[in-house]
């Protein structure tokens, strides 16, 4: 049984896409689903209450404390206890690929393959982002990837090995930094493709909401680019594929 956690703040409807397509698109028996919610407004918690109540959320966890979308990324590991080999970790406006096996079957497969990979993302544009550095099958070893359906892999994760506080942001980069140190590889998948719904106008936020992450002020546009279906997410444009 494979954790995916999520995380949650404002914007119901990309997160109420997520999760149903997340349950659409995956092997229900192979995973359970957590949500962390950043004291959203009454109509997220709504939402992820009724899912909860309805079963599809394993454990819920409603923070009291206004910290925006910048949370403590520790909090993962004390929602729930496990044993599994991996997990997924992700945020409320990323969807998953309909594939045959499904996406998370694809990058365990890989996982299983390359017992090298701490990190394992979804392919998602712009990757320059991530810094590609050798392409290799069916994987693209890069310096960093993010909240984006990750599969990690719970062994070669550094616990407790850096310093994360309540409001401070930029880990992803951090954290596989810490794992390539000791030998770990970090990549994206070359033939599963993810969505990201935030990159839009206002990254999806209202006015006030940006107000309250200090992250947007210094934000350009988001990085916006047609894909083929809403099936596979591949991008129209080949040079936005690796």
């Amino acid at each position: 049984m494979i954790d995916i956690y999520m995380t949650s703040w404002q914007r119901p409807d990309f997160l109420k896409k997520s999760i149903d397509l997340i349950y659409e698109r995956t092997a229900t028996n192979t995973f359970q689903l957590h949500v962390f919610d950043n004291c959203s407004d009454d109509a997220t918690k709504q939402l992820l209450l009724g899912y909860f109540e309805a079963g599809l959320i394993k454990s819920l966890h409603l923070d009291s404390r206004n910290t925006g979308c910048l949370y403590n990324k520790a909090v993962f590991h004390a929602m729930t206890e496990s044993t599994s080999e991996y997990y997924v970790v992700t945020d409320n406006d990323v969807y998953p690929p309909k594939l045959e096996p499904d996406w998370l079957s694809q990058l365990i497969d890989i996982m299983e393959s390359r017992p090298d990979l701490a990190f394992l993302a979804p392919q998602l544009p712009p990757q320059f982002l991530q810094t590609p550095e050798e392409i290799s099958g069916d994987v693209v070893y890069c310096k960093a990837v993010g909240n984006t359906l990750r599969l990690t892999r719970r062994e070669a994760y550094p616990f407790g090995e850096y310093e994360q506080l309540v409001g401070q942001y930029g880990d992803d980069g951090k954290v596989s930094e810490l794992v390539r140190e000791k030998g770990w590889k970090v990549a994206f998948a070359r033939n599963v493709y993810c969505y990201h719904a935030g990159q839009c106008v206002n990254w999806g936020y209202e006015p006030e909401d940006i107000d309250k992450d200090p992250r947007k002020s210094g934000y350009g546009k988001p990085f916006e680019y047609e894909i083929e279906d809403d099936i596979k997410f591949i991008p129209k444009d080949p040079r936005w594929r690796i």
